[in-house]
């Protein structure tokens, strides 16, 4: 089951031919979407609490209105992209995006203007999601594809890392409006010209005999939509993110009040959360480097082990300042794997010939499962007062989801013409 050895120097010579697409994906996946609306709405939903009195259900449910977008319009966007390449769209995407994010600073205590602004930024946003990213990567790279998937989507890490402490401190300057415009402004500014100038044009670069006979195949051959809708490949990968993204989702937006409510204090709340970044960049990058070398499925089981104790300990009545810590950095490190392992495990037992399309509509109920989780999450708090048995359904859901991916079975051989077809007709 563990994916067959390469040699170094053929696996990591694809870093020195893709370097700059590979730097170019990762700093406008930063700014892409929703990864910065979903890190930065945590940080303006107290103040919105405080301001227009706003419920913490319905400031969660914009996370909603994005998720819809990406499952009725994502589908739409892996058909173009695997037409025409994900490059362009892309970058027109970001400044879309990064437009609509501006609208929420003229907020003025209506909730449906709020909804409003999160429908602009979620349809102009479609584009520059996981489903063109992971195209771009999935074309520059083959024999290091896990890792090179981990370090695009490591962006996630650094949105994260370069957000939180930017708005803290704008915030404090100048005030809510003013950061929103300058979060808005950078995947305008930054996102769209580096990805637009710095990533090549897809083209599924081949550079020896071998890998151009085994890259033939896989772009050849592999499920069609409705091909793969009849495996149970499909339907694992289906049930196992649902649960993950509603598991590992439903804490991240919500962790600042989480950790309000074990009385926390502000400068605390900062100093824990300031982690977030770090760990998802390290779950990235090291969940990468495990599925390029381990069988996926086990990877994925041991980072959603390291979720759910997370969600436990955040659970008890009373907790240390240690214990926030370690909780908050085991679920981010998991959060850091997620869509790099759909990425690759789409890839593995789908194939390539419909990648957008598959991905698109995994990743489309992925995210309204991404959506729903921290608006329950939210409610529970608004009835309840605190957090504590939401997230330990989130600990159940995910370890539920981790023995669900076990049941994938072995990879389909990539040279073989007939265990691809089988992928995609049988449940193998």
């Amino acid at each position: 089951m563990a994916p067959k050895h390469v040699p170094t120097q053929i696996g990591y010579s694809e870093f020195r031919r893709e370097w700059r697409t590979l730097s170019a994906v990762t700093i406008a996946a930063s700014f892409g979407f929703p990864t910065l609306a979903f890190f930065s709405i945590g940080i303006f939903a107290p103040i919105f609490a405080d301001e227009f009195g706003w419920s913490f259900e319905a400031m969660m449910s914009g996370i909603l209105i994005a998720s819809l977008s990406i499952l009725i319009i994502g589908p739409i966007v892996g058909r173009y992209v695997d037409a025409r390449g994900a490059r362009k769209i892309t970058a027109i995407s970001l400044i879309g995006f990064g437009a609509g994010y501006m609208s929420l600073a003229f907020s003025s205590g209506s909730i449906v203007q709020y909804f409003i602004s999160w429908a602009i930024m979620s349809m102009a946003g479609v584009g520059a999601t996981a489903i063109s990213f992971t195209h771009i990567v999935n074309g520059a790279f083959h024999h290091r594809r896990g890792l090179a998937l981990g370090i695009a989507l490591s962006s996630s890490g650094i949105s994260a890392m370069l957000v939180k402490p930017l708005a803290g401190l704008t915030i404090a300057l100048f005030g809510w409006r003013e950061t929103i415009v300058l979060i808005g402004l950078l995947p305008i500014l930054i996102g769209a010209p580096v990805l637009f100038f710095g990533a090549r044009n897809e083209t599924f670069r081949i550079h020896d005999d071998g890998e151009r006979k085994i890259e033939r195949l896989q772009r050849g051959e592999g499920a069609t939509i409705g091909e793969a809708l009849r495996t149970r490949h499909l339907w694992i990968l289906l049930v196992a993110f649902t649960t993950i993204a509603f598991g590992n989702g439903a804490p991240i937006p919500n962790l600042e009040n989480i950790l309000k409510t074990h009385r926390f204090g502000a400068a605390e709340i900062v100093a824990i959360t300031s982690g977030i970044g770090a760990a998802l960049i390290t779950g990235r990058v090291l969940g990468g480097w495990l599925i390029d070398h381990i069988w996926a499925p086990i990877i994925g089981l041991f980072f959603l082990v390291c979720a759910a104790a997370g969600c436990w300990i955040l659970a008890q009545g009373a907790i240390s300042f240690l214990q926030a810590q370690i909780a908050v950095a085991l679920i981010s490190i998991a959060a850091g794997v997620e869509y790099d392992l759909l990425s690759f495990l789409v890839a593995k037992y789908l194939g390539r010939r419909h990648y957008g399309a598959i991905y698109s509509l995994i990743f489309g109920v992925f995210a309204i499962s991404t959506g729903v989780g921290p608006v329950l999450l939210g409610r529970f708090y608004d009835q309840q007062g605190d957090y504590e048995r939401g997230l330990v359904l989130c600990a159940v859901m995910l370890l539920f989801a981790g023995a669900a991916l076990l049941t994938l079975g072995r990879y389909p051989d990539p040279k073989s013409k007939d265990d691809l077809k089988v992928s995609a007709t049988t449940s193998n």
